[in-house]
């Protein structure tokens, strides 16, 4: 009897294994794919991702005892990414009448919501609308799809790197108060095989080995945080996973929460360095 149920449950993980296998690929070949077609139909896959994200990160939010507001979350994160593309004036136009109207709009329902539960819908969506436009950026330009490719690859190597090698060899938790399975064996595996990646992939486009090589680090060294920002959020409202859209994965913020630093960072570094 105890057999068959050792067997039963290393076939239940191999399953598991399996099904994550294939929901990761088809996650890479749909990002991939749409960011080689052209601009439009890669803001269009990460436009979708952010909605299904936010709507993610709304129930997580009423989960930990907040009254969440999926207008606020969704139109913050309109306006976030939108001013990203607005020249000035227009680009601090459109936050500043979001922040004002959307904040006057909670007069109308003082006695069922507080100032608290706004702030954390509107820093929610803004987070997610703010730092998701910029994967678009990333994606803008003449060597855009290098440095999109440069960002995807680094960030999941980073994260594939971080999981086996956190398993083998973890030993020592890095947070455990907010993410105990992860460990600093796991860290700094990921951070040298976004390193790597980022090294690989200057090279073999025309970016250049110095600029990927730092990208490459600083996704593999900074991203985490995205990780763990999320795992906090999580561990506030008493949930494994975001959401069960991504067999074997969890929800679309769990597969955001990375790539979301990632592409601030890469931005910034193809802009400033």
């Amino acid at each position: 009897m105890r057999k068959a149920m050792q067997m039963t449950a290393r076939a239940l993980r191999l399953n598991d294994v399996v099904l994550r296998l294939i929901s990761g690929i088809f996650i890479v070949a749909l990002v991939l794919g749409s960011g080689w077609l052209n601009l439009w139909v890669f803001a269009a896959v990460v436009a979708v991702a952010l909605v299904l994200a936010g709507w993610e990160l709304g129930r997580l939010l009423v989960q930990a005892g907040y009254a969440a507001s999926p207008s606020v979350i969704f139109s913050a994160g309109f306006a976030a990414a939108l001013s990203l593309y607005l020249s000035a004036p227009w680009n601090t136009l459109c936050l500043s009448v979001l922040l004002l109207a959307s904040l006057a709009w909670q007069l109308r329902r003082w006695r069922r919501r507080t100032v608290g539960d706004w702030a954390v819908s509107f820093a929610g969506g803004f987070y997610l609308g703010w730092t998701g436009g910029h994967l678009v950026l990333v994606r803008l330009g003449e060597q855009g799809w290098s440095w999109l490719l440069l960002t995807l690859i680094s960030v999941w190597l980073s994260d594939s790197a971080a999981y086996v090698f956190g398993h083998l060899l973890g030993r020592h938790k890095l947070a455990p108060h907010i993410s105990p399975g992860k460990t600093w064996e796991g860290y700094v595996s990921g951070a040298i095989a976004g390193l790597l990646g980022g090294a690989a992939m200057g090279m073999l486009t025309p970016i250049g080995l110095p600029l990927g090589l730092v990208t490459g680090g600083l996704i593999g060294t900074l991203s985490v945080l995205g990780d763990l920002i999320e795992s906090m959020i999580k561990r506030l409202a008493h949930a494994k996973d975001s959401g069960h859209l991504i067999p074997g994965h969890g929800g679309v913020l769990d597969r955001l929460d990375s790539l979301l630093w990632a592409g601030v960072i890469a931005y910034y570094a193809r802009v400033l360095l």
